[in-house]
């Protein structure tokens, strides 16, 4: 294959992404291609809750009745759909009862599963758990927790459903891999991506009735394609994969490219370390570059703090390949975070001051929120500023910031 091919390949999609930008600008008047409903509600995790909650609840004000619930168990929980122990709930899904954010009170942990089904058909007993995790960590002992309070109220089928898109399994502090794959064998466990829900959306609209509802779920489908799937235009994507697939030629050329791009990253992310080193201003805190590099998932950028040795201002990539960066105070362990008299404070400090961002707390960061631009795997936008030198102020604006606003609250004092 000639670099003449790759070139080609290269300027025929440039040339279509422009003539799609084209027309959108003509007719962005009658299109909207920018609009989104989903700009306008909350889509944090107790937000992509609500949502789901309501289409999956029988009862809901989509009027759809069970439609929404059947074509779930269908297309996203193959396991229960084939397995003969749960055929009574599926003939019978007009029963079930969903409930959002409920407390587990039954096996005294008291925490709350994102979204719980429940059904009662005689004397069978059915639970699901679904722990939504879009962007939050997993806690210690998360997931066993849930499978015993299903097991607690009873339920002599029970099924945990563990929602995310990144990662293949549950971190094993949430639970042990041992168990996990007992939980497997025995089908009481589905690992379900927010990608996966895209066919059972379809299939909804399919079924709908109502026109409103109908439009609300392609909403829905296209939130999910752009903020989990790096999709930001199915048109633009489509028309790629034709330009793609014209012949072995383009196909092969595609396939060359693609396998340049995790060694271009990595050379990007070479520069950035360059560029932050270069302007980096030795203050209050020093910057390691040590734990970055490979695309790991975890590889960060600290920014230790002299003298203070509970934790770092951390850069941190939540998923492997450069992606999904998130950005605030991350200590060593959990126990220093429970041992710190400031670790509620810290996100109240933050929280107050940085009003821009959504700050959040898991079990090993007291406080953190997600950077600007976050999509690093299917926008071309952060590895643009890296390459025109502008990544490297913006983080280490944020990072002094972030240490400042602490550091006066006297946060990192004993």
């Amino acid at each position: 294959m000639s670099m003449s091919t790759v070139q080609s390949l290269i300027n025929g999609v440039s040339q279509k992404i422009n003539a799609l930008e084209t027309a959108q600008a003509l007719y962005s008047r009658q299109l909207s291609p920018d609009f989104s409903t989903f700009e306008y509600i909350s889509t944090d995790e107790l937000g992509l809750s609500r949502i789901l909650a309501a289409l999956l609840d029988p009862k809901g004000s989509h009027a759809q009745q069970e439609s929404f619930l059947r074509l779930f168990v269908e297309h996203c929980l193959p396991v229960i759909y084939q397995d003969y122990n749960w055929q009574i709930f599926f003939n019978n899904l007009e029963k079930t009862e969903v409930f959002l954010e409920e407390v587990t009170g039954k096996s005294n942990t008291q925490r709350r599963m994102d979204i719980y089904l429940r059904c009662q058909v005689g004397d069978e007993s059915y639970g699901i758990c679904i722990e939504n995790k879009p962007y939050a960590a997993d806690q210690s002992n998360q997931l066993i927790d849930y499978y015993h309070e299903l097991k607690e109220r009873g339920h002599s089928s029970r099924h945990i459903v563990y929602l995310n898109e990144y990662n293949g399994t549950p971190d094993e502090k949430s639970v042990d891999a041992r168990v996990l794959e007992k939980w497997k064998k025995d089908k009481e466990y589905s690992h379900l991506r927010f990608s996966d829900l895209i066919g059972w959306l379809k299939a909804c609209q399919v079924e709908c009735q109502n026109h409103s509802v109908s439009e609300f779920i392609a909403q829905l489908t296209k939130f999910i394609q752009k903020q989990f799937m790096g999709i930001e235009d199915m048109n633009e994507d489509n028309a790629i994969l034709d330009i793609i697939k014209q012949n072995a030629a383009t196909i092969d050329a595609s396939i060359k490219v693609s396998n340049t791009v995790d060694r271009m990253k990595k050379e990007l992310i070479a520069k950035l370390k360059v560029d932050l080193l270069a302007k980096y201003k030795k203050t209050d805190y020093e910057l390691d570059l040590s734990y970055i590099g490979e695309g790991r998932r975890y590889e960060q950028i600290r920014f230790i703090i002299p003298g203070y040795d509970m934790g770092w201002v951390c850069f941190e990539f939540d998923n492997a390949g450069f992606d999904r960066p998130i950005l605030g105070i991350k200590f060593t362990s959990v126990e220093a975070v429970k041992a710190c008299l400031h670790t509620e404070g810290m996100k109240t400090v933050l929280n107050t001051m940085l009003t821009d961002k959504k700050v959040s707390s898991s079990a090993q960061w007291p406080a953190y929120y997600y950077f600007d631009p976050q999509d690093w795997k299917g926008s071309s936008e952060a590895w643009l500023m890296i390459n025109e030198g502008t990544m490297a102020d913006k983080i280490l604006e944020e990072i002094d910031k972030v240490f400042r606003l602490l550091s006066e609250k006297g946060c990192f004092s004993d």
